[in-house]
């Protein structure tokens, strides 16, 4: 086998890795951004001790986003 042959049965292989790892790393990046995100409300809900509806809502709102991210 030649060094040609060699790499066009190697290339798929890691090309194809590189795409499962560079879409695993967005999907990642975007569950970490959501949780966060919701983090950040939950902080500021809890900021005078009492969560109102609105808060409740908007919060509830967030974390849906963490599963559908």
């Amino acid at each position: 086998m030649d060094l040609i042959g060699l790499i066009q049965q190697i290339l798929p292989i890691v090309m194809g890795s590189a795409i499962t790892y560079s879409t695993c790393y967005i999907i990642f990046k975007r569950k970490i951004s959501a949780i966060r995100d919701a983090l950040d409300t939950l902080d500021d809900a809890l900021k005078d001790d009492k969560i109102s509806e609105e808060e409740f809502n908007k919060l509830w709102q967030k974390f849906k986003m963490i599963i559908y991210a």
